[in-house]
């Protein structure tokens, strides 16, 4: 008989975190699913955890391969999955008791995919509550095109850039509607994007989306692997590669009008986040990093400006209309002291 739940992690040298991961789903209220770990290479004690599970546990499937990414890892597990529904969980994250039960509650009204709320760690011991919705909703039709707009990008007023989040972590999805469309994650160099990607291709689909406000899920921030080994100094161009990749996406489904301002929204805030590391990347790793030419030249960006000119930046919550209007009058020095000061509260407040 087939499992209700395929629960796919991918792994890769998580030995630190993973057994509590791991004794996170084993210890679930729901009883009827498979464990699918994906081993991508891992260079540490993670493969010797994996088959302590899987020795003590039947449901528990370990696969092994190459290291070419977690995108490619949960397509190995996709691949071996056989419940009638998916979810996705990271090595380093988390599970309440109750996620696969309260989440086959909610799809069992007949909904495609189920989204629900997370508790972001932060390193400093500080944590921040993302919830999705007050009430649980049921969307169905074309609503659910506006909710896969929404994951992609919020509309100019709201405080949030996504009001579901894009990860494919704290969401359950209906297989057979993976399986139908082949719905896989591109590959991270094509695309750095793939979980908005992976949403979107299976969201088009989809004929009901149930949203919940239950916080199920531990996102774990605190050590999201090391500033030095997440700088990329080719971020930049992989973003406007995974910006022309969603614009190809949401063109096939919706008239530009009406998908601009939400995938321009995300873009612009990606942008910051890379503008931001080059802050920190000079700031503490190399004070000889070509920090001011690095931003100067990513403002210069045509498809940057091109958004900047055309976005509603002013009618943004106040610190990213500030940030974005900064960025459209492509002021370098302000930018930095702004991403500092930004920092510098951020850090204080996830203290608390």
């Amino acid at each position: 008989m087939e499992p209700v739940v395929s629960v796919i992690i991918p792994v890769y040298n998580a030995e630190h975190y993973l057994e509590r991961c791991l004794e996170s789903i084993q210890r679930q209220s729901f009883r009827d699913f498979e464990l699918i770990l994906v081993d991508d290479g891992s260079a540490d004690r993670s493969p010797e955890i994996c088959r302590e599970y899987q020795a003590r546990d039947s449901r528990v499937q370990v696969l092994r391969q190459q290291n070419a990414g977690p995108g490619a890892a949960r397509n190995t597990g996709l691949d071996a999955a056989r419940g009638e529904y998916v979810t996705f969980v990271d090595s380093d994250d988390f599970a309440e008791p109750c996620m696969l039960e309260t989440l086959c509650r909610a799809a069992g009204g007949g909904a495609d995919c189920v989204m629900a709320g997370t508790l972001v760690h932060y390193a400093g011991g500080g944590s921040a509550t993302i919830a999705v919705t007050k009430q649980p909703r049921l969307f169905s039709g074309e609503e659910v095109k506006q909710v896969l707009l929404d994951l992609v990008g919020t509309p100019p007023a709201c405080k949030t850039d996504s009001l579901y989040g894009a990860s494919v972590c704290w969401k359950l999805y209906r297989r057979r509607i993976i399986e139908e469309n082949r719905v896989r994650f591109v590959p991270e160099d094509v695309c750095m994007t793939e979980d908005t990607v992976f949403n979107i291709d299976f969201l088009r689909h989809a004929g009901q989306v149930a949203v919940i406000p239950d916080i199920l899920y531990h996102y774990n921030c605190a050590h999201a692997g090391s500033f030095s080994k997440s700088y990329r100094a080719d971020r930049f161009q992989k973003e406007l590669v995974s910006f022309r990749t969603l614009e190809d996406r949401l063109a096939a489904i919706f008239p530009r009008e009406r998908y601009r301002l939400a995938l321009q929204r995300l873009f612009i805030m990606r942008t910051a986040y890379i503008l931001t590391q080059e802050v920190l990347c000079h700031d503490h790793l190399d004070r000889s990093h070509p920090m001011k030419e690095n931003i100067r030249r990513i403002l210069a960006d045509p498809t940057l400006c091109g958004c900047l000119r055309e976005y509603p930046w002013a009618r943004l919550p106040l610190l990213r209309m500030v940030l974005a209007g900064v960025m459209r009058l492509r002021l370098t020095g302000l930018l930095i002291l702004l991403i500092r000061v930004q920092q510098r509260v951020m850090k204080s407040s996830q203290n608390l």
